[in-house]
């Protein structure tokens, strides 16, 4: 084997152990986030304040490992001369973590809500928020996954479940409008009830957006090229 060979094979390895270290803090992220806007759901229909102070404190570990991400990316590009395949990858990574850092502030947002809460009225429709609470841990798992595997069927597969979180979402928000209004005519605990309701759906619908967009990263990373825009996409389904 020649010098030159010897080089190749040597920056080949070292790119793998950085992209496998990429990976796994990337994950590790996702995974917190994910975390994160589970426990601040529950603190909020639970009104624990405590666990939601906790949600907004570890919100640093998360935008902690953004910067480590951050500097790990840069660093794999600053030693070696990536190829376009490298390059997709590290460029892939840097728009997921920012996707999983919002989806932590989403988590936070929710949270803080709780600290302000005054009414101990229950929560009507608990169980619309916790369906959307489900369908989007679910669409994140996916994603996590299509990014660990490097698996782009999946992550395409993501932009159909995306459609159940909007329908979950625009059923809430139904919901929540008629007893806003119902309530406007002499129950205002009712009213505040349902603006918590409708806010923490709101940021649960844009925590879904967030996880469809890394879905799409990740097709990204795969192909070097962006996804198919919608219009795009049915029309392929409708030739199929």
């Amino acid at each position: 084997m020649t010098s030159e060979n010897n080089v190749q094979s040597i920056q080949e390895f070292l790119y793998a152990e950085d992209r496998k270290r990429i990976v796994s803090t990337v994950i590790r992220m996702g995974e917190m986030a994910a975390q994160a806007l589970e426990n601040s759901v529950n603190a909020l229909l639970n009104r624990d304040c405590v666990a939601a102070q906790k949600v907004i404190l570890n919100d640093d570990f998360i935008d902690r490992l953004e910067e480590t991400v951050d500097q790990e990316c840069l660093g794999s590009i600053a030693m070696r001369s990536p190829e376009k395949s490298e390059l997709c990858f590290v460029f892939g990574v840097l728009k997921i973590i920012t996707d999983l850092e919002r989806i932590g502030d989403q988590a936070v947002a929710i949270a803080e809500k709780v600290l302000k809460m005054k009414t101990p009225s229950p929560f009507p429709k608990k169980e619309c928020i916790l369906s959307m609470l489900d369908a989007v841990l679910a669409m994140f798992r996916l994603a996590l996954e299509a990014f660990r595997t490097g698996d782009k069927e999946a992550a395409s597969f993501l932009w159909k479940r995306d459609d159940e979180v909007d329908a979950i979402y625009a059923s809430c928000y139904d919901q929540f409008l008629e007893i806003a209004v119902t309530g406007a005519r002499g129950n205002h605990e009712e009213v505040e009830i349902s603006v918590l309701e409708l806010w923490a759906a709101r940021h649960l619908e844009r925590a879904g957006d967030h996880v469809i967009n890394i879905g799409e990263r990740v097709f990204y990373m795969m192909e070097c090229k962006y996804f198919p825009s919608r219009e795009e996409r049915e029309k392929s389904g409708k030739r199929k």
